[in-house]
């Protein structure tokens, strides 16, 4: 040794303080300077300076002993190496003052300048070491800790030595509700690693994913190490996942905006062209034909081909211009809905009889009526007629309801026994121009505006579309006023008014 040393000495005898400052100066090319200080705190306070190479500690200081003052200095982060010195060499001591912390162990008996050198030099030596490995863990650890993912290192006996925060976090979602990495056992720790790793051997290994009841997604991974070990590797990807599943349903809306528009250029071109076939078959046959009679017939062909035709191309511009806000609505008109209804109904009667449709209205005397635009709700309620009479067989019932709710909502529902909708295509009707038939030879026409413009108009008001159907059973749509646009009258003892059109229906009374 070739170099200065400072050197601390805990020790509450002055002769042996004596004794070990003679051994100090018999080592050869050594310059030292020992500090000695009797009292264990004072002692402990000057070690934790940091101004020394090295520590010797008496087994006795005062009433305490050396081990202690050893082990706290170790808890309170001391590095310094600590040599224990005792006047009795005995090996359960030796033992103890490792566990302790300290970096050696020197009986007083035999204590000589070449074996003090020598425990210097190692105990120096190694206490570089360990600061060094100290560095390196600590900058291990800081790793670990700011690393992207989840990550914990297990032995080859499946034992965790190490794990970051983020690994915590997934099994704390693994736990559920109320888990802390804090409060978790390590035979927790351990079972939920265990379940990971028969998962991934379920998948043979590859990657799996953990969802966690708070809709937390994981992707877990493992290697494994030279030693037998395992590396487990965690990764949040909920935000990737919800973003994977927003481009998907992306994709999705646009394959079915793209489907929709195939599907309804080719059912406006089939229902356009009808009409025109008509208006054109019938304008050869004028052109050739000389019996008024028929001329007549033809000509009111044509006018009916021209209306539908119409019908259709004013459909289309209507509901273009509701969705996209050009529409102005009037909507402080007050309707008495039993007379509106009424009105709408009367002219389609001839139409009911060629189909046998029996049809009964039945309005809460309490409603008078509800503010609204007038032709918004004809529109409504002839295209709910419409769907109702043209999607039934023959003979078809309707049943048109008003209604008050408890909360002061309107209810008007229609309810016919008609084909129903399939329980698949419930979701996609109101969407704009779908068919829940959409074949060309359907045996419904319509270019599917109906329901779709219905609740448009319904939303407009404030209001909502409520549909159930079953196939081959029927249909119930409910448009839901709000209680601030409903009219009401107090009434006691009346019983609600209603009128049928067909055959006769119980408690109602027929209206003509």
């Amino acid at each position: 040794m070739s170099r200065a040393l400072n050197i601390l000495l805990i020790e509450d005898d002055e002769d042996d303080f004596e004794i070990t400052s003679e051994v100090l100066e018999e080592i050869p090319g050594t310059t030292v300077t020992l500090e000695w200080i009797e009292a264990y705190e004072p002692g402990l306070a000057r070690l934790e300076s940091g101004d020394f190479d090295i520590c010797f500690v008496d087994y006795r200081i005062g009433g305490r002993t050396g081990l202690e003052f050893i082990a706290m200095a170790r808890a309170q982060g001391v590095l310094v190496p600590l040599v224990l010195l005792t006047g009795v060499g005995q090996h359960d001591i030796d033992v103890a003052a490792t566990e302790a912390g300290a970096s050696d162990y020197l009986d007083k008996s035999d204590l000589d300048a070449r074996t003090l050198e020598r425990t210097i030099r190692y105990s120096i030596a190694h206490a570089k070491a360990m600061t060094a490995l100290q560095g390196k863990t600590e900058l291990l650890e800081t790793t670990l800790e700011h690393a992207g993912a989840g990550i914990a290192a297990l032995e080859a006996g499946g034992i965790c030595t190490a794990k970051n925060s983020r690994f915590d976090r997934m099994l704390d979602v693994m736990m559920g509700e109320g888990s802390n990495s804090d409060h978790r056992t390590p035979d927790q720790t351990a079972m939920l690693i265990d379940r990971i790793a028969d998962s991934l051997e379920s998948a043979g290994n590859s990657e799996i994913e953990i969802e966690g009841a708070d809709g937390t997604v994981f992707a877990v991974s493992r290697t494994r190490t030279p030693q037998g070990g395992d590396v487990y590797v965690s990764l949040d990807i909920t935000q990737q996942r919800a973003m994977q599943d927003s481009i998907l349903k992306a994709k999705g809306d646009a394959e079915a905006a793209s489907r929709a528009k195939s599907s309804f250029f080719a059912n406006i071109s089939h229902e356009l062209r009808t009409p025109l076939h008509g208006i054109i078959g019938f304008s050869d046959l004028i052109a050739n034909e000389r019996a008024p009679e028929t001329m007549i017939e033809y000509a009111d062909q044509i006018n009916q081909c021209g209306k539908s035709l119409l019908g259709i191309i004013n459909a289309v511009i209507s509901f273009s211009r509701i969705e996209s806000g050009q529409q102005n609505f009037v909507d402080d008109n007050i309707v008495d809905l039993e007379n509106f209804i009424g009105d709408i109904v009367k002219p389609l009667r001839p139409s009911f009889d060629e189909k046998s449709v029996i049809l009964t209205v039945d309005v809460d005397p309490e409603v008078e009526g509800i503010v609204v635009d007038k032709m918004a709700l004809q529109t409504m309620l002839t295209g709910l007629f419409d769907n109702a009479v043209r999607f039934s067989g023959d003979p078809v019932t309707i049943a048109i309801t008003v209604r008050l709710r408890v909360d002061g909502s309107v209810v008007m529902g229609f309810q016919d026994d008609g084909i129903g909708i399939p329980s698949d295509k419930l979701e996609r009707v109101f969407d704009p121009f779908y068919q829940a038939d959409d074949t060309l030879d359907r045996s419904y026409e319509g270019i599917g505006l109906g329901l779709p413009m219905i609740r448009l108009l319904a939303g407009a008001h404030d209001a909502t579309v409520d549909l159930r159907s079953v196939e081959k059973q029927g249909t119930v749509v409910n448009v839901v006023f709000p209680p601030h646009r409903a009219i009401l009258i107090n009434l006691s003892g009346d019983t609600a008014s209603a009128f049928v059109f067909g055959e006769t229906a119980s408690n109602s009374r027929e209206t003509g």
